[in-house]
């Protein structure tokens, strides 16, 4: 009987987030006659560091604190580390703050626990057992997984090891291997269909000449057939197995945390990007070969739906694809409304949606988006290839508000051709507009690997494209072509404005973040009677009311989604006069705002089936 596979994920990943590779994959490879035993490593850190550490280790910072951890013990004592910690200063003053630790704690763990780690990694599973040892990289877990990888092979080079996971493009897949002797492949793409070929040809000692997917040295040189094609079928996934992860959960302790999260189960329904494959955006580095969309049916959706949350007992769901398939708002979500489903999923989606969709979909159960809104300006949105509206965006935002959906959504700045006029506008609507949700972030774009910006540099005014600077500090320039390597980019942007003009508006944003971290929040409100409606305004933290009767109350409701000048007269006549003076009193109130030529009501109905 042949020996199983061992599949690993490490750190620095949140205890939070159950591994979807390692749960896809086990089953996929079951299904191929291949018995498998996954291994979520990464939850056993925060036992040996303390969990709040663990969790601020594992956000993505510039100074990238999760992989710089592991450099030492995956490549030795190789850069200044004084050097290091003097320029992303800011970065850890905020981790020890938020994991209540010291700069000393954070130093011990780089220069003795992960190696005391490392050995319990070791320590804990016989590793002979297996045929194939097999790492998915995401995130930050490169350099951990590379400095278990060394290791291993120390004690077992018999045993293949494998890397794989939604990193491996051909670049950073082809530095990785040329710079690690230990790795003895690389697949890159899809591995739905053609890792459990892989394994299969190890079994058996077929050759791998010529196999799509797999990265391997040959001589001393790089054999690579090219990446493997994209599974275009995804009902023929099966339906992902967490068993690993919650084991995890209770023999790390993580699970006994009294502020332990509960996890959001991780589901695909789609690959790729439709949006993407018509208008990539200039910022965006995802997908890349992947950018062919496919999505899953319904059926098949429900299907795993049921079969997870009667498994696990849980009902909230993060879906990982990188945008909704359309057909999705009317039947998927309409569906779960019809079951009076109690199911909650989190998807990124397009900000396209209307009101009418919104409310459809917060009722079949969307909870949380991440829409690409990115700004509030039609002219940097074009800019973008966004091919969308200010006004679009902003009217997302207030349904979204309205029906309690929780928008993770970033405001960007940065891009060739933005003119002062852009930021002013801006910075004229955001105070009008704090009661509703503000942005999880304010950043400027980045030319990351793949994103448009990073492959055609010129078009984008970007120059002098250079590996972020934290790249020198976690891989020794001697053994890793770091251009090929990092993801993340520093650059000069021409044809951009001066820092100073972006100032403001990152201010008026933070302030807008602070405003919702307080009770109560900001509210403009109105409440409507037969035939008037009474708007609360407590913008401000004081509670002025107004009164607005008959046509002019209609007119207020009729605005609240955008309406052109044209549409007002079409509903309410000829009246110029009226119509203006209506319109003006409203804008003058900062109860209405005009943007792109659009008129948007802006205070949210109080009554909750609206």
């Amino acid at each position: 009987m042949s020996k199983p596979v061992a599949l690993v994920s490490m750190p620095s990943l949140s205890a939070e987030f159950p591994s979807f590779q390692l749960a896809l994959l086990k089953p996929t490879l079951e299904r191929a006659g291949i018995n498998t035993q996954t291994f979520s490593m990464y939850m056993y850190f925060g036992s040996h560091i303390g969990w709040p550490l663990n969790e601020a280790l594992a956000a993505v910072r510039p100074c990238m604190a999760g992989e710089w951890i592991w450099s030492k013990a995956a490549f030795g004592d190789f850069s200044d580390q004084a050097e290091y910690l003097h320029y992303y200063e800011h970065n850890y003053r905020d981790i020890c703050s938020r994991s209540g630790c010291s700069m000393q704690d954070i130093l011990k763990v780089r220069n003795e626990k992960v190696f005391t780690f490392l050995d319990f990694c070791i320590g804990a599973v016989d590793w002979s057992r297996f045929e194939l040892i097999g790492f998915t990289v995401v995130f930050q877990q490169m350099v951990a997984t590379l400095a278990l990888a060394q290791r291993l092979k120390e004690r077992h080079p018999e045993i293949p090891i494998v890397l794989g996971g939604a990193t491996f493009e051909d670049d950073i897949a082809s530095s990785v291997l040329q710079g690690c002797d230990y790795i003895d492949y690389v697949h890159c793409g899809d591995g739905d269909r053609t890792f459990p070929e892989m394994v299969r040809r190890l079994r058996s000692g077929d050759s791998l000449k010529g196999m799509r997917g797999v990265m391997r040295r040959v001589d001393g040189c790089i054999d690579y057939a090219g990446r493997s094609e994209n599974l275009r079928d995804l009902n023929a996934t099966p339906i992902p197995n967490f068993d690993e992860y919650f084991y995890a959960r209770r023999e790390s302790g993580y699970s006994a945390l009294p502020d332990a999260r509960e996890p959001m189960l991780p589901i695909e329904t789609g690959r790729g990007c439709w949006w993407g494959m018509k208008n990539h955006c200039t910022f965006c580095g995802l997908n890349r070969a992947g950018m062919e969309f496919r999505a899953k049916s319904v059926d098949n959706v429900l299907e795993v739906l049921q079969e997870l949350s009667k498994k696990y007992g849980l009902l909230h769901f993060d879906a990982i694809d990188n945008i909704m398939a359309p057909e999705y708002i009317e039947n998927l979500f309409g569906r779960l409304a019809e079951l009076n489903s109690d199911i909650k999923i989190h998807y990124e989606v397009r900000p396209y949606l209307s009101r009418d969709q919104l409310r459809h979909l917060s009722r079949g159960g969307l909870f949380s988006v991440q829409p690409g809104i990115e700004s509030f300006s039609t002219r940097v949105l074009k800019l973008m290839k966004k091919h969308s509206t200010g006004m679009r965006n902003l009217s997302f935002l207030k349904w979204c508000t309205y029906y309690g959906i929780n928008n993770l959504y970033n405001v960007l700045y940065g891009f060739a051709g933005e003119q002062s006029e852009d930021y002013r506008l801006q910075c004229e609507l955001i105070p009008k507009i704090p009661h509703f949700q503000p942005p999880w972030a304010i950043a400027q774009a980045r030319a990351d690997r793949g994103s448009p910006m990073f492959t055609e540099p010129g078009t984008h005014g970007v120059g002098d494209l250079r590996p972020s600077a934290c790249y020198p500090f976690i891989y020794p320039q001697d053994r890793f072509d770091l251009k090929r390597v990092s993801y993340f980019f520093e650059h000069d942007q021409h044809q951009v404005l001066p820092a100073e003009e972006y100032q403001q508006i990152r201010t008026l944003v933070d302030s807008w973040q602070q405003s919702w971290k307080r009770e109560p929040r900001p509210s403009l409100r109105y409440f409507k009677s037969c035939d008037s409606i009474l708007i609360e305004d407590q913008r401000n933290g004081v509670r002025p009311k107004a009164q607005c009767r008959g046509r002019s109350a209609e007119l207020y409701e009729f605005c609240n989604d955008p309406r052109s000048l044209k549409s007002i007269r079409k509903e309410f006549g000829d009246d110029e006069t009226w119509i203006r003076s209506r319109l003006d009193e409203f804008l003058e109130q900062d109860w209405m705002v005009c943007l792109d030529d659009r008129y948007l009501s802006l205070a949210l109905p109080a009554n909750s089936h609206h």
